[in-house]
């Protein structure tokens, strides 16, 4: 389970703003009535995916390292993300290499870190989050000698040696609802042998603390990504959030 999540806020100033929007002028100029037409263009093409999106009319179509690798078991093809499993984790490209968020593996079988590295890297990957590879950090060893009597003046002792091993992973250049989600993700399918501590690093203006003061009980609310999960502990913090006894903490902290 990942142990505990700590934010830190740096002051920067420049803002930092997330866009999915393209140029107007990008694919060269257009004329008023051109422009107007490919606005209605995009409008339809959006209420058909919409209308598809609702009705759940998508064919079956994975893609396929090879067509002609059948499974024994479904009489299908192997998937190409099934097939990829097979190979070390894609790691997508930094954009401007802002750490956001970082989680630290620690356990006893080194397997088992791995498979717990990689698996978050793939999960990442696929939420179209920049990470490092998974690095390898220092491999704790210690020595413990006991007394094997129960009789404090017995001679015999026995020697236990105890190897920590420790990986690292680091995400950047992503929104914090993305992060979140990718978190959540993690600690749902988290190996239990494996000890997971996130830090998550978020970036805010040099005024941030007159901005928290002015931010009522109604800003305050459960992230999207949390908004149909069935975690337990999300719905605790969004009964929380909505309860009077809050409400009234925070205003008596202005």
């Amino acid at each position: 389970m990942i142990s505990h999540i700590v934010r830190h806020n740096r002051g920067l100033t420049s803002s930092r703003a997330f866009t999915t929007s393209t140029a107007i002028f990008s694919k060269g100029f257009s004329t008023p009535k051109e422009f107007i037409q490919e606005k209605k263009q995009e409008q339809v093409e959006e209420q058909i995916y919409q209308q598809k999106l609702s009705n759940g009319n998508f064919a079956y179509e994975p893609k396929y390292l090879s067509e002609n690798r059948v499974n024994e078991v479904t009489g299908r093809p192997i998937p190409i993300n099934v097939e990829i499993l097979k190979y070390k984790p894609i790691n997508l490209p930094k954009t401007h290499g802002h750490q956001v968020a970082e989680i630290q593996f620690r356990g006893y079988d080194e397997d088992s870190l791995v498979r717990a590295g990689e698996f978050s890297s793939r999960a990442a990957f696929y939420l179209g989050i920049p990470t490092s590879k998974l690095v390898t950090e220092k491999t704790e060893k210690r020595l413990y000698t006991v007394i094997k009597s129960p009789f404090a003046q017995a001679k015999t002792k026995q020697n236990f040696h105890r190897v920590t091993y420790n990986r690292k992973l680091t995400a950047y250049d992503s929104n914090p609802e993305i992060i979140d989600l990718w978190l959540s993700f993690v600690n749902k399918h988290a190996i239990k042998d494996v000890d997971y501590k996130a830090s998550i690093t978020t970036y805010e203006s040099l005024d941030f603390n007159k901005e928290l003061d002015e931010l009522s009980a109604a800003d305050f609310k459960l992230p999207e990504a949390y908004s149909e999960s069935e975690d337990p502990i999300a719905a605790k913090v969004k009964e929380l959030l909505e309860s009077d006894t809050f409400k009234t903490f925070l205003e008596e902290q202005k």
